[in-house]
């Protein structure tokens, strides 16, 4: 054999592994994993369920002088039976008082207050008195006072309210005379928004509920 021929032999035989190897690396390549299947996002509403508010219970009170009425249990009551002349310039007796709790959070003087007096044994006619207390009023309270009187009834009795209202303070006060005897409601809260609307809401049940059952002197009979 002559070299020429070794040679082309020789070549042949590399071109061959060559591609054999070839063929051999393209069989063995890894194979490019699928992409994961992603599934979609659910999404899931929940809607909460409105949060009932809950009513405070009204208690009923049944004070000396015949008076009954009903006021917010989360109300404090005071008894108090003592004699002093009021800020509507009559010297009455203060059967009992009653404080709201603070409405506006942090300010221990955002409360509504009623108190309930007697006037006993008048002697000047109904429409006299309650103006002699309206005078007396804005005098208390100042010039700049806003008033407002309306004809209302009271446990079936004829009342007057007087509504008033200053830079600080509102109020609403109610005159029932009964007999010679003349009870006062006297509904007060600072001159804030909040606290001027629960007042609102409050008298109208409280005045609502009010009874009046003052003691009579049985009259002898006459023979």
């Amino acid at each position: 054999m002559n070299i020429k021929s070794v040679s082309s032999v020789v070549y042949g035989g590399m071109v061959l592994l060559l591609s054999l190897a070839v063929l051999s690396a393209g069989c063995t390549s890894p194979v490019a994993p699928a992409a994961p299947v992603t599934a979609a996002p659910t999404t899931v509403s929940i809607t909460a369920a409105p949060v009932q508010a809950t009513a405070v219970p009204m208690i009923t009170a049944n004070l000396p002088y015949g008076i009954s009425l009903a006021y917010p249990g989360d109300w404090e009551r005071q008894d108090v039976l003592t004699t002093g002349v009021r800020d509507y310039g009559q010297d009455t007796v203060n059967i009992a008082n009653f404080f709201s709790p603070n409405m506006i959070p942090g300010d221990t003087r955002s409360y509504d207050s009623l108190s309930i007096d007697i006037d006993r044994n008048v002697a000047v006619d109904f429409d006299t008195y309650f103006n002699q207390a309206t005078l007396a009023v804005g005098k208390t309270y100042g010039t700049q006072m806003e008033a407002h009187s309306y004809t209302i009834k009271i446990g079936g009795y004829d009342s007057y309210e007087l509504d008033f209202q200053t830079k600080d303070v509102k109020g609403t006060y109610i005159f029932t005379r009964v007999g010679g005897s003349i009870y006062i409601f006297a509904f007060k809260g600072p001159n804030k928004p909040l606290v001027v609307t629960s007042l609102s809401d409050e008298i109208v049940d409280i005045y609502k509920s009010i009874q009046l059952n003052p003691a009579t002197t049985p009259v002898p009979k006459q023979r």
